[in-house]
């Protein structure tokens, strides 16, 4: 009957497996609400407190720690101001150009054909699969010899269209319909005019929801920034190495009070466009 809408009921098996999914991904949640507002807490104690009783309040709060973290924190002569700047031109340089390179491999190979877009496809999931251990030597003379070694054109490394983007561009492409492009070619669009004005703007969503993703990666990455820009420190890297100091520096309320400062960026983003990015990726592919 028109108006009436029809639900099929869950099976009592399937009410007590979502009920357990749920639970554990509410456990898990509340576990990263946990450290955050510990870590918070244990930014307005004393070095002391900390210590002494982790888990307790402070006894006074001292949130002049926060600003406190402005003045303190430096790591090779460079201040949490220009970590800052130094974490801000990386993530962001490296996120777009690994998005617009990938973007753009991936919709040259899907739809146009030609020798090779096979081939690209295919080095794609051995360099996807392959370990990357053991390569480390060879990255860094690469990187020597271009002179991007404590540069901050380190971040044209980045510019790579063979990673795991490429898988996601390259079904997002194949599924669009080539029509938007011959109704350009009609008013005259040329190759160019069609990617950068009718079809890359298609793929608008997912870009962001990628270059959000890579973004937050490389703002929390630490290891490969201390290898090769060892005297262009970002945040994380200032925090692991504060974290070394710990033995000469007592100093637990600033580190505590630096990580809550440098996760909020990445937390307001998140909050901020965590629809656009579940929504538009998953682990299997593309939604529509």
């Amino acid at each position: 009957m028109r108006g009436l809408k029809w639900t099929k009921r869950k099976s009592p098996s399937q009410i007590i497996l979502y009920s357990l999914v749920s639970l554990l991904f509410l456990a898990v949640s509340l576990s990263y609400i946990y450290i955050l507002v510990w870590s918070f807490i244990s930014g307005c104690k004393t070095h002391t407190e900390i210590v002494m009783n982790p888990f307790s309040l402070p006894e006074e709060w001292h949130f002049e720690h926060y600003i406190e973290v402005f003045k303190t924190f430096e790591i090779n002569g460079k201040g949490f101001l220009s970590m800052f700047a130094n974490s801000v031109w990386f993530s962001v340089m490296d996120a777009l150009l690994l998005q617009f390179t990938a973007c753009t491999l991936a919709y040259a190979c899907s739809k146009y054909k030609f020798k090779g877009s096979g081939l690209v496809y295919t080095i794609t999931l051995i360099i996807i699969t392959l370990p990357i251990y053991g390569n480390s030597g060879a990255v860094y003379e690469l990187y020597a010899n271009l002179g991007v070694i404590d540069s901050y054109a380190q971040v044209i490394t980045s510019a790579s269209g063979f990673n795991m983007m490429f898988l996601y561009y390259m079904a997002f492409f194949k599924n669009l319909s080539w029509t938007y492009a011959e109704a350009a070619m009609m008013d005259g669009a040329g190759h160019f005019q069609i990617y950068f004005k009718v079809m890359l703007p298609q793929a608008r969503a997912i870009f962001g929801a990628l270059f959000l993703t890579r973004w937050i990666k490389v703002w929390n990455s630490y290891e490969a920034h201390l290898v090769y820009l060892p005297n262009l420190p970002t945040l994380p890297v200032g925090v692991y190495q504060f974290n070394m100091e710990m033995m000469y520096r007592a100093r637990l309320d600033i580190l505590f009070a630096a990580c809550i400062i440098i996760v909020i960026p990445a937390l307001i983003l998140f909050i901020v466009f965590n629809k656009t990015i579940t929504s538009n990726v998953s682990v299997g592919g593309i939604k529509g």
